[in-house]
């Protein structure tokens, strides 16, 4: 039997309520370790907020004016098919599942991911693969590997030694922490409050980089990058697709990365491209 959007779901849904505040929301990532939160109201989904959507507006407070209004939505008894075929087709990393348009779950990349990981198949990685990569030593500062990320638009970076070897990882979740982003609201309040130079805002600026990921404001240090990797993990291209995927729900990872027999880094699988064997 096909498997249907509430197979996979989440049904513990963690969500905020109508009329809100920004604290509200920030508090909740930061318990359930969570970047995206649906808004309700009477019952019914009213929009969605994430991270950057509180980046995007830093003066704004009121959680209606954060959120992104009437966002897609799959029915409870949507094919898996249906939902991968969003998730492929369009940016969006989860959708809220309805039933007679009321919220009764979320689904997530993460969740199929896990989906795959339980189905044992056995079909290689190898038609995953994507080979370019961009890399970063680690040696290299934090700030200037936001900055190639930026500019790659990459969201996961392999980590090298000197060797050329693979020894960790760096993604956006690193960079995009709850922590950097109520110090950078405080900081944008501050400064904003203040017509003079004082030496709190020197040391800011003369210990940090303020950079731009996406629309996003973050400061991020100038420490090497081995101080905030992941350890190295990787799979092979002949690794099968239910392994990559139990591994990425095991290192919390979107990417993985993948070496050749020579363990050469080859290559990146994508969530969203591993997600397209359950249409297969």
């Amino acid at each position: 039997m096909s498997l249907k959007a509430e197979d996979v779901m989440n049904k513990n849904v963690i969500y905020v309520e109508l009329p809100g505040r920004r604290r509200e929301v920030l508090e909740i990532f930061k318990k359930y370790g969570i970047s995206a939160v649906p808004i309700v109201k009477n019952g019914k989904i009213a929009g969605i907020i994430t991270r950057k959507d509180i980046l995007r507006k830093i003066d704004e407070d009121q959680i209606a004016l954060l959120m992104t209004p009437d966002p897609v939505t799959v029915r409870y008894d949507e094919p898996i098919e249906k939902v991968v075929e969003i998730f492929v087709s369009t940016p969006f990393r989860r959708l809220p599942v309805v039933k007679d348009d009321r919220l009764v779950g979320i689904i997530t990349i993460r969740d199929l991911i896990a989906k795959i990981a339980e189905m044992n198949i056995d079909k290689e990685v190898r038609s995953y693969i994507k080979p370019n990569v961009v890399c970063v030593w680690e040696e290299t500062p934090l700030n200037i590997v936001g900055e190639i990320m930026r500019l790659s638009n990459s969201e996961l970076c392999p980590v090298l030694n000197s060797q050329a070897m693979l020894c960790g990882i760096i993604d956006e979740k690193i960079m995009l922490t709850e922590t950097l982003i109520e110090e950078f609201i405080e900081q944008t309040h501050y400064s904003s409050s203040s017509d003079t130079d004082d030496s709190w805002t020197w040391d800011s600026i003369r210990d940090f980089t303020v950079k731009y990921f996406e629309v996003s404001v973050v400061k991020l240090p100038k420490k090497p990058v081995k101080n905030y990797m992941k350890g190295p993990t990787y799979v092979y291209p002949y690794t099968s697709v239910s392994k990559c995927a139990k591994e990425m729900i095991k290192k919390d990872i979107d990417l993985m990365p993948v070496l050749d027999v020579e363990n050469r880094l080859a290559g990146l699988v994508y969530d969203k491209d591993l997600i397209k064997v359950l249409m297969e």
